[in-house]
């Protein structure tokens, strides 16, 4: 597996990890690509798998019945079905995930609660309506916005074109789309003409509900034709269904040995201190949990060299007029850390992992940050960030070629690859003098050269230290945190399709296990 081409203007926003897309470091993006090559046809805002047989259905529908290649028209088709799908879902108890959902419960907290009472949804679906009456502010919706890339992914549609803007069905959703017509029956009917009217009544919305989101029918064509999506099991099978099966498959292993459905975090340190080795030949599912190992070694460097360039803002922001010479700032971050006088970096690193498993140590050393980080105590935090770099570069010895394979990039894509390598060529410096370098040329001056490229290429103004007449000037926070690599997202879709449910695994779930058992 290979990066993506990720195109010129680097580093850009990512969707990973940070309040408003900040990538100090520019150093999420290798990460996104690898965990978007595992997660194929799922984004951190596709939240509800239902959506992908309800958009084939209005798809086909709009194809079958209107045929109209004007997307100004095929918009306002378009966003009356996502609203009306939004007041459906409001309506009793509330769905979660759903496009528009504040929206609609607003509409129904305004309404008397009279079954004739008549909702007009088609100014708020109107995309020239003011932003506070829409929906969504997105004039694209939900299908445009949210689900047709991954739908596009999975292979369900092709997206509009010059002679035809408006995405259509491919073969392999049309199968779907005919299921959920035939699943919702006469509601279909009774839907399109509340959509063709813009309202609908409150007796509508409750005739309407078996299309919530979680009214998936067990054993349906609609059901069995969902699960095959997900799992990657529809024919011919194309290179991302493989990729997201196997992860599919990992997760209901995991779920069916622990008995319960765990949080994407517990998933990533499982995965990561599970594989050992990167093997040539793999099979598929242990390949790809080789890839998830990497992920995770990769965003766990991100998130040490973040801490570093956060302890730097902490010190900067308590200085005099929030200003300190570079070297200072240097000093004081690198007194942090007890290190031995005469020690080379390879004989300190090692010392560090204190006989673990690099796995085990970075596990310790980043709830060792994470608890440093909440009581304030910067010595610890520092030592645990170079534990955890420490570990890091260990752990990678694993990964073999991969390593270079999966992240084949410019080194200015700063990554777990190009941190390996500058720390492997300094094996036998002083370890100090080290240290002092990978704050300094890694931390530091690469914010500097993050944020001017932002600047020069997005015209975004991103940078949290300033350089001032020889000193560096603070001028804001960011967030460290975890990325999120759509692992919650797989999970919820696993519940959607009824292949787990509170207690882990369902019979559905167990069935599935042991069928890819036989293959």
């Amino acid at each position: 597996m290979k990066m993506k081409d990720f195109g010129p203007g680097f580093p850009e926003w990512t969707e990973l990890g940070q309040d408003g897309g900040l990538d100090p470091l520019g150093m999420q993006r290798p990460i996104e690509a690898i965990y978007q090559s595992l997660l194929p046809g799922i984004s951190t805002i596709t939240l509800r798998f239902r959506y992908y047989s309800f958009f084939a259905w209005m798809l086909e529908t709009y194809a079958r019945a209107q045929g109209n290649t004007d997307p100004v028209a095929f918009r306002a088709f378009q966003r009356r079905c996502e609203a009306l799908f939004a007041l459906i879902a409001a309506r009793g108890s509330t769905e979660l995930g759903v496009a528009g959902i504040d929206w609609a419960q607003k509409q129904l907290g305004d309404c008397l609660n009279d079954p004739e009472t008549i909702i007009d949804f088609s100014v708020g679906a109107d995309p020239d309506t003011d932003d506070g009456q829409r929906y969504l502010r997105n004039k694209g919706g939900a299908f445009g916005g949210i689900y047709a890339t991954q739908m596009f992914e999975m292979g369900l549609i092709t997206l509009g074109d010059d002679r035809n803007p408006i995405a259509i069905c491919t073969n392999r959703a049309l199968p779907l789309a005919e299921a959920f017509a035939a699943e919702i029956g006469e509601l279909g009917t009774a839907f399109l003409r509340c959509v063709k009217a813009g309202t609908a009544t409150l007796a509508d919305l409750d005739r309407m509900a078996p299309m919530q989101p979680s009214e998936i029918v067990e054993g349906s064509a609609e059901h069995r034709l969902l699960i095959q999506v997900l799992l990657g099991r529809l024919s011919p099978a194309i290179a991302p269904d493989k990729l997201r099966r196997s992860t599919a498959i990992m997760l209901l292993q995991l779920i069916g040995t622990t008995r319960e459905v765990p949080r994407a975090e517990a998933v990533k340190w499982e995965w990561f201190s599970t594989v050992h080795q990167a093997a040539e030949s793999a099979p598929a599912i242990e390949d790809v949990r080789v890839m998830w190992a990497l992920y995770q070694a990769c965003d766990l460097m991100r998130l040490a060299y973040e801490n570093i360039l956060d302890l730097a803002l902490d010190i900067l922001q308590e200085a005099e007029l929030r200003r300190m010479p570079l070297g200072e700032v240097l000093a004081e971050l690198v007194g942090l850390v007890d290190v031995p006088r005469g020690m080379t970096w390879r004989d300190y690193s090692t010392s560090l992992l204190e006989g673990l498993e690099p796995a085990m140590a970075a596990r310790l050393a980043d709830e060792r940050i994470v608890e440093a980080r909440v009581s304030g105590d910067r010595a610890t935090r520092m030592q645990s960030v170079v534990r955890l770099v420490a570990a890091l570069v260990e752990r990678a010895t694993a990964f073999g070629e991969l390593l270079d394979n999966a992240l084949n990039a410019p080194d200015h894509f700063q990554s777990l690859r190009t941190e390996v390598r500058f720390l492997q060529a300094r094996a036998k410096e002083d370890a100090r003098t080290v240290l002092g370098a990978l704050v300094r040329e890694r931390v530091l001056k690469r914010h500097f050269w993050v944020a001017s490229r932002k600047f020069r290429n997005q015209k975004a103004y991103t940078f949290l230290i300033e350089p001032e007449e020889g000193l560096l000037r603070y001028r804001d926070r960011f967030r460290v945190s975890p990325s999120s690599p759509r692992l919650d997202q797989a999970m919820r879709f696993l519940r959607d399709v009824k292949l787990i449910d509170d207690t882990g695994l369902t019979d559905f779930g167990r069935a599935e296990l042991m069928s890819n058992e036989v293959l």
